[in-house]
């Protein structure tokens, strides 16, 4: 096994954290890893992950695999026994102190010297304050066509409002990329649209049509491929079903269904990053990245979400994708346990992953830590100019 505890890290995709959890019970705690659906439904509460929680789904929480790892490496680094209700009592010990300041602990323990965060948050907002090290932002493509949907009269308006809102929120508000949900919305089977054919459609999709609007929607996808080469900017697909519910059919998720349209000579020169490695077609996303010249694969959500098995998931993907285009990420959101947990992960994978290759006599040592330093910190670097 390869030790790569002591290279940097450039988390791909995360959130912002929230200030309401400085302090977290072991219920809260291990909630924040949960995706799936609470079984005590609230009244007015939409999203079903945000339910309550009976005894019998708190039991199988508490003994979530990730949850598990938590508990095993959190009580090292905060010198506590392994038990849940000891590291959040020590956690809330720690935050209580200041939040920021065990931010940049944990920050810190995993190496973790930049974050790429998903939102829509300005560059002077004090909530990115709380994220140690250097921020970068996504830009959120699909507020911004939920916003102009409903204040402009016809198709023509929202692309020209639309895509000149874009090109600002590159050259003059610094976000380094663009976030969309094409997988959920509208199924990545989606084709191309003729402009006429959008244009006609928009009075329906102002009627709330949802066959209008996703044909309205990849329209626009079509455009933010273009402007994002022309801006020189990756576009970054959800991809995969990353333990959530979800509204349309899973299938459409698959980024092998993206072939058709990203095959297109003329967006060949789009920076396609697939979030999630796609899971659970990982493997797809692999080949995607191997056969695409302007595809890219990111580790997030695999990292930490799939900690007992996550050193398979780095060996389907090392062996096809080219190392050079795997970036880490954690998808982290409301607490900095995510993000370093992944981080830490990541580490522990690829030391065996690449280990093994080492050992097999497929990599030198040279190659295997080269590989892992890119894979953490360097590749990313690269694809939002970070270097030197």
């Amino acid at each position: 096994m390869i030790d790569f505890s002591h290279v940097p890290v450039i988390d791909n995709h995360c959130h912002p954290f929230e200030e309401g959890k400085k302090t977290l019970n072991p219920e809260s705690l291990a909630k924040i890893f949960f995706h799936g659906m609470g079984d005590l439904p609230q009244e007015g509460v939409k999203k079903s992950r945000l339910w309550g929680v009976s005894d019998e789904l708190r039991h199988h929480l508490f003994h979530m695999g990730v949850v598990q790892t938590l508990v095993c490496q959190l009580s090292q680094v905060l010198g506590c026994p392994g038990e849940l209700e000891a590291v959040a009592a020590e956690r809330n010990r720690r935050t209580s102190l200041g939040f920021p300041a065990y931010a940049r602990m944990l920050y810190e323990d995993a190496g973790i010297v930049a974050s790429v965060l998903d939102t829509g948050l300005s560059k002077t907002d004090p909530l990115l304050a709380f994220i140690p090290g250097r921020v970068l932002r996504l830009f959120q493509m699909d507020p911004l066509i939920d916003r102009l949907i409903e204040e402009c009269d016809s198709y023509s308006q929202l692309i020209q409002e639309y895509l000149a809102t874009l090109e600002r929120a590159v050259r003059k508000d610094g976000f380094v990329g663009v976030k969309c949900h094409l997988a959920e919305r509208v199924g990545f089977g989606v084709g191309t649209v003729p402009e006429g054919e959008a244009e006609a459609l928009f009075p329906k999709v102002k009627a709330k049509s949802p066959g209008a609007f996703k044909k309205l929607y990849a329209a626009i996808f079509s455009h933010t491929l273009l402007q994002c080469q022309e801006l020189k900017i990756p576009l970054h697909l959800h991809t995969g079903c990353t333990g959530g519910l979800w509204k349309g059919p899973l299938s459409d998720a698959d980024p092998f269904l993206l072939i058709p349209l990203l095959s297109a000579p003329r967006f060949l020169q789009t920076r396609i990053v697939l979030l999630h490695a796609a899971y659970p077609w990982i493997q797809h996303a692999a080949e995607m990245a191997h056969s695409f010249p302007h595809v890219w694969v990111d580790m997030s959500w695999t990292t930490p979400w799939i900690s007992l098995r996550l050193v398979e998931c780095y060996r389907d993907v090392i062996g096809i994708a080219p190392l050079s285009k795997i970036l880490v990420g954690s998808g982290g959101h409301d607490s900095p346990e995510i993000p370093w947990l992944a981080a830490k992960t990541a580490k522990i994978a690829l030391g065996e992953a690449l280990g093994d290759t080492v050992r097999l006599g497929l990599l030198s040592p040279v190659q295997a830590e080269k590989a892992g330093r890119m894979i953490l910190h360097d590749n990313a670097a690269r694809l939002y100019g970070l270097e030197g």
